[in-house]
């Protein structure tokens, strides 16, 4: 039982704090201070940065996918920040367990019903604490998907997706093979200097020899995902009834000149039939 709680009791504390840190929305406070509206009752309803950049334009969108994705970094450090103390009880306390409580948080945040974002932002804040390789692919894979498909939902779910069954690859976080016990794994990794999981690496500052396991961050991240896609589930619905909308309309100078001079023409013609049909009543 000793053993149990030398693991799971600053965990578990870190894992509470980092839930309530999670259901704080940057989306629902940002959008109500600048535009005076809730965001949950405009567009989607849904309390995400793709929401809120619909409202206020897209760099507030990316501001405030930043800011929900440091909520895991904050976690990550309050849990880190246990370690230091110097009792059995905290010194082994997991950076990335709390994390997905965060992420949990932001999904079905305690402060607004239960109703929150969609996983994406938390998703990426917890790539940025886990392999930071991973984290720059999981953008370059949204921005190449948005860019080919322009629905948010398909580059969230399938960049999510691509990043969670590579990070399985022990040779991504700088491996040679798969290990159960994380502090030999991350040990081997870190001689070499591979630091793409990076966080990790802060257990060091405790003095103890622990790490969290390969496979406790992998089930992290695969968990994360299935959340992200089951958040997503009614956009699935959407995108197989061809109903999903774009993320933005994009139109060359040809085609939006083109498109006023047809319009100017219009103009014209209606401006023309009622001169004619003034001079018959005359």
């Amino acid at each position: 039982m000793k053993g149990v709680s030398n693991v799971y009791i600053g965990t578990i504390i870190a894992s509470v704090i980092g839930y309530f840190l999670g259901s704080f929305s940057f989306s629902i406070t940002v959008v109500k201070i600048k535009a005076k509206q809730d965001v949950r009752e405009v567009g989607s309803k849904n309390a995400g940065a793709t929401n809120a950049s619909r409202i206020l334009g897209k760099k507030w969108g990316v501001l405030i996918m930043l800011l929900d994705s440091l909520k895991i970094m904050a976690t990550a450090f309050i849990a880190i920040a246990f370690t230091l103390i110097d009792n059995d009880l905290f010194n082994k306390t997991s950076f990335i367990i709390p994390a997905l409580f965060t992420l949990i948080g932001h999904c079905y945040p305690i402060y607004y019903k239960f109703k929150g974002g969609k996983a994406v932002s938390c998703f990426l804040g917890i790539m940025m604490i886990t392999n930071w390789v991973l984290c720059i692919g999981f953008v370059l894979v949204w921005i190449i998907l948005i860019l080919l498909f322009q629905r948010v939902s398909i580059s969230s779910i399938f960049g999510a997706i691509i990043i969670a069954m590579l990070m399985w690859i022990p040779q991504v976080s700088g491996g040679s093979s798969f290990e159960l016990n994380g502090f030999t794994f991350f040990s081997e990794v870190y001689e070499k200097g591979y630091y793409f999981v990076w966080f990790n690496s802060f257990h060091k500052w405790s003095g103890v020899a622990f790490y969290d396991s390969f496979l406790t961050i992998n089930i992290i991240i695969t968990l994360s995902t299935v959340i992200l896609i089951v958040r997503h589930s009614q956009n699935i619905v959407r995108l197989f009834k061809h109903e999903e909308p774009k993320f933005f309309h994009y139109k060359s100078k040809d085609l939006a000149k083109k498109d006023n001079d047809k319009k100017d023409d219009k103009v014209k013609k209606d401006d023309k039939k009622q001169e004619n049909q003034i001079k018959e009543n005359v």
